[in-house]
C-alpha cells in the first residue's frame, strides 16, 4: 500500500536522494556532482525554508520514495504573460521499488498541491539519457513544450 506524506525531513529526504544523484553524476559525470550527504541535507533545509514542499511515499510502511516541489510566480514581461505553475524540481523512487506505482502516486500529490495553489499547469525537466523518467513522465500525459540544446567547445 502506497502512502504519502508531506515531511520537512531533511536527512530523510537526503538518503532518499542518493540514489538519485549517483545516478545523475553516472550520466552526466561532467554536470552532477557525486553525492555529499551533509551537501544534500543542507539543499533540502535552505530548499524547505524557501517555499519549498517535500513529500515522502511510502510503501509498506517504508519510505522509498520522495518529491521536491515549488510553486513558480513569473512576472509578465513585454515578451510573456505572467506565470503561476507548480514546479517539480525533484521525484525519485528508490530502484527496489520502481514499477510499483509509487513515483505516478508522487505525480498525483503534486496535481493536487497545483489545484491547491490555484494553478492548473505543472512544469518539470529531465535528462535525456533518463529515459526512465521520461517514459514515466509521457505516460503521465506531461508533454513537451521547451527544449534545451548544448554544444561543447
Amino acid at each position: 500500500m502506497i502512502h504519502i506524506h508531506q515531511t520537512h525531513d531533511h536527512e530523510l529526504l537526503a538518503s532518499l536522494n542518493r540514489e538519485v544523484q549517483e545516478h545523475h553524476h553516472f550520466l552526466y559525470p561532467d554536470v552532477f556532482k557525486p553525492y555529499d550527504k551533509d551537501a544534500v541535507i543542507s539543499f533540502y533545509k535552505e530548499a524547505l525554508n524557501n517555499s519549498g514542499y517535500a513529500f515522502i511515499a511510502y510503501f509498506d510502511n517504508k519510505p522509498v520514495g520522495y518529491l521536491l516541489v515549488f510553486i513558480k510566480e513569473l512576472p509578465e514581461k513585454p515578451f510573456q504573460y505572467a506565470q503561476h505553475f507548480l514546479l517539480i524540481d525533484q521525484i525519485g523512487t528508490l530502484k527496489d521499488f520502481r514499477g510499483k506505482g509509487i513515483a505516478t502516486a508522487l505525480l498525483q500529490k503534486a496535481e493536487e498541491l497545483a489545484k491547491e495553489n490555484g494553478t492548473n499547469q505543472i512544469r518539470l525537466n529531465h535528462w535525456t539519457m533518463n529515459e526512465n523518467a521520461g517514459a514515466l513522465f509521457l505516460k503521465n500525459d506531461f508533454t513537451y513544450f521547451n527544449e534545451n540544446m548544448r554544444k561543447y567547445l
